[in-house]
């Protein structure tokens, strides 16, 4: 294409094979393309030719990524050069597709509950007599240490290995009865090494967990591996990537007042019952250009975070009321507040303590009297860190896929009775054709926002919410409550959805779109359908099992006029 017509994209990496698809389609749009796969004609190309993006695709095989981005970074030339992580491949289905080819896909900062119950379902339970071997095959000596120290904790015996062409010959030798693989290493492609691993006689059967910083078939604003942009898919998802690109790249301009806005204050609880170190610590902290709220005991703590949604908590771990671990735990059960980074201040040193707080996703640890420059310094650190690295929809900003699916598969592993709701709006496709995609993204996070406020009434709600994506949304609650519920979001769904038409349609009651056939005719007022999945009449064995009666139960209640929701009552 000629230059200069449009904005310049540098492809970086070789896309798998899928190079020439986003060529084409880049161009489609316009824009100008170039492509280079090697590290250095990628740093001269950045320099030289001055991309208004890089696409870098992190799963290419032809350099590091992460030496690509150091060096971008060490010039002052290249340093400010604006990048989207952006890679397709096929293989993202062997971890999050419908028949994944691993025992589990784990995502960091690490859940160890979650790679308890992994490990538990991969090999058999391990005994002081009986260690079962697993082998840690990831280049993060840290992080590899605090896998090993929790795995010796429970029985097991770690192998570790953080020089990853060193792994497929460790597993020929040691036979573990799990590997714990990162998917993303230095000089070694995951994937290749699971082929490999598949193909060899001696590793074939071994069971393998993944745990990576990388979410696949997931969009996040900012990635843990990188702090860029990161959209890791199977397929070209090309309405996200457009809207990715001209985020980036500045092309719906600057705010309406022509200045940048002013960035917000991080926010930052603070709770501890000994007032005179409570007042110390808030101090210094604001100093440091935080917004603080404090707390005095495990109870107004948890008050204090359901109304000021801090960016962070700093909790004393040996509070009145609630202690800092309870709270710790309380939030971690709530979807609204799960991600929220945290920090427990203690005097106690003990490795078993740690290790609880660990298993729970504890951030970090600081030791009492508490050093108030080290406390400034871990916040920043552990902020810039975990700054939107959560499996989250970048419009609703609610809990994603995985998320979603971790979270039905705790409910099934505990047996107790619950309910899903699936939730699918009805008529949006025809909504988005007559106001546009920008009208339909204020629907979703209307709709988001709703079923926030009728479903997490207090801090103390143990329900869970989820965006499923485009317009499904699920819901986990209890049974006793679900239909309840079901019947409440109806309620107010219908109540709320004229005011999303202009004054015309709303007299009208209706609009004249095209259906998905290309027929022309008249769609009602937006509406939501809910499928409610229990298991207090048959059991549930499944993540898969659940989606399935699910979305059989959306489409029955799609044949009603108005928002309606209906109960599965079938034995078998």
């Amino acid at each position: 294409m000629e230059e200069g017509l449009g904005k310049k994209i540098l492809l970086a990496g070789a896309y798998s094979g899928h190079a020439a698809e986003l060529r084409v389609f880049l161009e489609s749009k316009a824009w100008a393309v170039r492509s280079a796969d090697a590290c250095r004609e990628i740093l001269d190309s950045v320099r030289d030719w001055k991309p208004d993006l890089v696409l870098l695709d992190i799963l290419s095989g032809t350099f590091d990524p992460l030496d690509l981005l150091s060096e971008l970074k060490k010039n002052i030339l290249t340093e400010n050069q604006k990048i989207v992580v952006f890679s397709i491949t096929p293989e993202a289905d062997l971890l999050t597709g419908p028949a994944p080819g691993v025992k589990a896909y784990l995502t960091k900062p690490l859940d160890f509950e979650a790679l308890k119950a992994a490990l538990l379902n991969a090999a058999p339970k391990p005994d002081k007599n009986r260690p079962v071997t697993v082998l840690i095959a990831d280049s993060d000596e840290e992080f590899s240490e605090l896998v090993r120290m929790f795995l010796e904790s429970n029985n097991y015996r770690p192998v570790v290995i953080n020089d990853p062409l060193r792994a497929a010959a460790a597993a020929k030798n040691e036979r573990p009865g799990v590997i714990l693989l990162d998917i993303l290493m230095p000089k070694q492609n995951g994937f290749r090494l699971l082929d490999e691993l598949r193909r060899e006689t001696g590793t074939a059967a071994i069971p393998v967990i993944v745990i990576s910083a990388l979410r696949f078939n997931n969009f996040q604003e900012r990635g843990l591996l990188t702090g860029l942009p990161e959209l890791i898919a199977r397929e070209l998802p090309g309405d996200l990537l457009l809207s990715v690109i001209e985020k980036e790249t500045g092309e719906n301009g600057l705010p309406a007042d022509g200045e940048a806005s002013k960035p917000s204050r991080p926010r930052v609880l603070l709770a501890d019952d000994q007032t005179e170190l409570l007042l110390l610590m808030k101090e210094t902290v604001e100093a440091a250009g935080f917004e603080v709220f404090i707390a005095s005991d495990g109870r107004e703590a948890l008050r204090v975070i359901f109304e000021t949604h801090p960016d962070i908590a700093v909790l004393d771990y040996n509070m009145p009321l609630k202690d800092g671990l309870t709270v710790a735990q309380d939030l971690k059960d709530n979807p609204l507040f799960a991600h929220i980074p945290i920090i427990i201040c203690t005097a106690y040193g003990e490795k078993k303590t740690k290790l609880k707080g660990l298993s729970m996703g504890i951030d970090d640890y600081l030791i009492k009297p508490v050093d108030t420059d080290e406390l400034v310094a871990r916040i920043r650190m552990i902020l810039k860190r975990n700054k939107q690295v959560l499996d989250t929809n970048p419009l609703s900003k609610l809990p994603g896929n995985p998320s979603i699916q971790a979270r039905v598969e705790r409910e099934i592993r505990q047996g107790s009775s619950f309910a899903v709701l699936y939730l699918d709006l009805n008529n949006f496709k025809a909504f988005n054709d007559i106001y546009g995609f920008e009208a339909g993204d204020r629907v979703l996070k209307a709709t988001a926002n709703l079923l926030v406020k009728l479903t997490i009434r207090n801090e103390n709600s143990r329900d869970f919410i989820g965006h499923i994506g485009g317009d499904d949304f699920i819901i986990i609650t209890e049974f006793g409550k679900a239909e309840e519920l079901a019947g409440r979001i109806a309620a107010a769904f219908d109540e709320i959805s004229p005011s999303f038409y202009t004054r015309e349609d709303r007299e009208r009651g209706h609009i004249v779109s095209t259906d998905r056939q290309g027929n022309i005719k008249q769609f009602p007022f937006l509406s939501i359908s809910i499928g409610i999945v229990h298991n207090t009449i048959r059991p549930l064995a499944s993540f898969a099992q659940v989606s399935n009666i699910g979305s059989e139960l959306k489409k029955a209640a799609k044949g009603r006029e108005k928002s309606a929701y209906i109960v599965d009552r079938r034995k078998d």
